[in-house]
């Protein structure tokens, strides 16, 4: 039986599917575990256009509505991580996602993994996503409303007895408004890990293909890598570049 593990935040805009999104394609590729990343935000998702899945014809807006099994609708993306998508069709806008809990515990049985990219709000969406949760990640940005946002989330969270694993600091830029002592102290939580601000991110996106495969070497990459193997008790320690290893390689001598 595998973990699932939420991705939340109060807020939109603040990386929650790209960070879902290169965590769990660190953990398929890199720690080779069986992952499994589903949009639980069928109101208004985006996974699917991260990973060039939109034209999926099955969907979980398909399973909520009983139409088909979940494993149905699992997208194989050529880096070795799977999605499962939701609709981006304003016909299923308003699918019922009550019975989320028992779809989710289906795919828990197949999978060592299942990350759920939840909506940005505390409304049915959430409340449903947090239900099967056995542990969150909580994403902000270094912003005073989003990290608000993202404490309301955590209340939530902890009210539900869902375990915080930790904030994801994303965007993060010299001089931000806030720096990570702030985030901590305010959130009364550990920032486990600081994502810099890349235009390369976005960039991926458009190629649909996770940062950490685009760009492995980039700041924003090793970040999310960091996160990845907090989550599984192990210590990332970044590939030192051919500069490095031969500048160490002269000291050493």
């Amino acid at each position: 039986m595998g973990k699932v593990i939420g991705v939340i935040s109060g807020k939109g805009g603040v990386g929650k599917t790209t960070t879902s999104v290169n965590i769990g394609a660190t953990l398929s590729h890199n720690f080779k575990k069986n992952v499994v990343v589903v949009d639980t935000n069928v109101s208004s998702s985006n996974l699917s256009l991260h990973v060039g899945a939109h034209f999926h014809p099955l969907t979980i807006n398909d399973a909520l509505k009983g139409d088909v099994n979940i494993e149905e609708t699992i997208v194989n993306h050529p880096s070795g991580l799977k999605v499962v998508p939701a609709s981006l069709s304003v016909d299923d806008l308003f699918v019922n996602s009550d019975n989320l809990p028992e779809i989710v515990n289906d795919l828990k049985k197949e999978h060592d993994i299942v990350i759920l990219d939840t909506a940005p709000s505390m409304g049915p969406e959430t409340l449903n996503a947090l239900k099967v949760c056995d542990a969150a990640i909580v994403v902000t940005t270094p912003h005073l409303p989003s990290v608000t946002d993202a404490l309301k989330t955590i209340k939530l969270s902890e009210k539900m007895n869902v375990p915080i694993l930790g904030v994801v600091l994303n965007m993060f830029r010299k001089n931000a408004p806030l720096t990570k002592a702030d985030v901590e102290y305010m959130t009364n939580h550990k920032v486990i890990g600081i994502i810099e601000h890349d235009v390369n991110v976005d960039t991926s996106v458009m190629k649909k293909v996770p940062m950490v495969h685009f760009k492995p070497n980039a700041k924003a990459s090793h970040g999310f890598k960091g996160i990845a193997a907090s989550m599984i008790g192990v210590e990332y320690k970044p590939e030192k570049k051919w500069f490095d290893k031969i500048i160490n390689w002269f000291i050493e001598e």
